[in-house]
């Protein structure tokens, strides 16, 4: 093949020559390698070593013909690279002793989709077939397109979601975005899910948001990312959502040197035997195990022997973290607690870390942080673990040392400040979404809301952070 002076020549490297001259007998391994153009007498005109690279995102020149190397979302085969060509300079022969050109490695992209910072706009192209298909069956995966920074990506699988929060496909629904769904092995930077959640239960619109955001700061508890996003339907918009990181293998890889366990969401349940169907599994390994040995130690009478039997297979300083984060954002409506008359919280997942062989805690479904700051969260407890946790000394000096360490970092970073910055940050696209229940006015004063419960929280939790009495016998959800 010829390439013009110039001009570019596309070809396939795809171990497939039968398929024409532009498919050539090479294959460029994702997790690194070294590729070279040379002349009929040996000399190199380019050669370069890369590092391991991300699917279906390309290094690139930019511009053409430079030394600055970039992970390109927008890859243009064929054409010149987004951002044009650079200076050409002429090109001298490389000596086989020069060493190649280094392309390091696309590492970790994730945060170009949930970046704290970022609003990233998504439009989600779904055919009638596929929108009459969620009206009839909601969580039934339907094909779709993404549109993200000017790229249509798929096909990629979406249904419905939420409980409380449940929209029809007619209104604002809440989307579970699968990107590999349809095409194994398909990646958005990296990322395998997200959740579209369309805080419709949210009349502040940044109760996700700033409680996942308080919930990585404090560090420890496994927490997902979030950020706020405009979504449009086939070019309609919906409005303003929260995404939400999926608390699968993906995520686990942060906090885990082994992301292979099994990942479960506590669906109104707790650690007793009628309710181990309510542990539905989600990711990982499906071995339920840790679950049930939890429940035959918390059998176990008093309340401490229940607890040091638990801690075999729960680690109970980081349950401790992630309860102090329950008070800390008041999320009364998760787990440990629940509204009534719900036997103990959703909106948790647990994780059966298989190096440690204990299970550990995550945060899910937070949008209704931020609600009731004068609470009684230890009279309030549903589960038993927890329950047992407060009853046993050295557990719940744990927990209350920990509640008031994240509170202390909490005032530290200001939180307060960060909802003043996060309100206005969103707040043309809170006016502009036309779907949201309720009015710009309801959103002011909701957020306003979340900065009183931030300002007084320290005098909330001082008031009911007391111990139960300690008791011989075990406790009930």
């Amino acid at each position: 093949m010829v390439a013009k002076a110039n001009g570019t020549v596309l070809l396939w490297a795809d171990q497939n020559p039968s398929a024409g001259a532009a498919h050539v007998d090479l294959f460029l391994p994702a997790a690194g390698g070294s590729i070279g153009l040379a002349r009929p007498d040996g000399s190199f005109i380019d050669r370069l070593t890369f590092g391991g690279q991300e699917v279906d995102l390309s290094a690139a020149r930019e511009p053409d013909g430079s030394s600055n190397w970039v992970t390109e979302w927008n890859a243009s085969p064929a054409a010149a690279n987004p951002m044009g060509m650079g200076m050409g300079q002429p090109l001298t022969p490389q000596a086989a002793s020069d060493p190649p050109e280094m392309i390091p490695p696309a590492g970790d992209l994730t945060d170009r989709v949930l970046g704290y910072d970022l609003q990233p706009e998504f439009d989600l192209q779904i055919s009638d077939a596929g929108i009459a298909s969620l009206r009839a069956a909601p969580t039934t995966w339907v094909q779709a397109t993404l549109t993200f920074e000017g790229r249509a990506y798929g096909p990629i699988g979406v249904n419905l979601k939420g409980t409380s929060s449940f929209q029809p496909i007619d209104q604002k629904p809440a989307f579970r975005v699968n990107i590999n769904e349809f095409v194994k092995g398909a990646r958005l930077f990296g990322l395998k899910e997200i959740l579209l959640n369309n805080m419709v239960k949210d009349p502040s619109m940044i109760h996700e948001r700033l409680a996942y955001w308080i919930g990585r700061q404090i560090g420890s508890v496994p927490t997902p990312r979030c950020n706020h996003a405009w979504v449009t339907m086939n070019g309609t918009a919906l409005g303003l959502y929260a995404t939400v990181e999926e608390a699968k293998d993906t995520m686990m890889a942060y906090s885990f040197a082994d992301s292979s366990g099994g990942v479960f969401t506590i669906n109104y349940a707790d650690f007793s035997t009628q309710y181990l169907p309510n542990f539905q599994y989600q990711d990982g390994n499906d071995d339920t195990t840790l679950i049930t040995n939890t429940m035959s130690a918390l059998t176990q009478q008093p309340a401490s022997a229940a607890t040091a039997a638990a801690g075999q297979f729960v680690n109970m300083h980081e349950f401790a973290r992630y309860w102090a984060l329950m008070v800390l954002t008041g999320h009364w409506g998760g787990w440990p607690y629940a509204p009534d008359p719900e036997p103990v919280g959703a909106n948790a997942r647990i994780y059966a870390d298989p190096t440690s062989k204990q299970l550990y805690f995550i945060p899910q479904g937070i949008n209704d942080a931020y609600g009731t700051g004068d609470f009684d969260f230890i009279a309030t407890l549903k589960s038993r673990l927890a329950k047992d946790c407060a009853r046993t000394p050295s557990c719940f000096q744990d927990f209350s040392g920990q509640l008031m360490e994240i509170l202390g970092k909490a005032q530290q970073l200001n939180w307060a400040n960060e909802e003043a910055r996060v309100a206005a940050q969103v707040a043309s696209y809170v006016s502009m979404d036309t779907k949201k229940p309720y009015s710009d006015a309801d959103v002011a004063m909701y957020q306003q809301q979340v900065a009183y419960f931030m300002n007084d929280r320290s005098a909330s939790i001082s008031k009911y952070l007391v111990a139960p009495a300690s008791t011989s016998t075990a406790s009930t959800p």
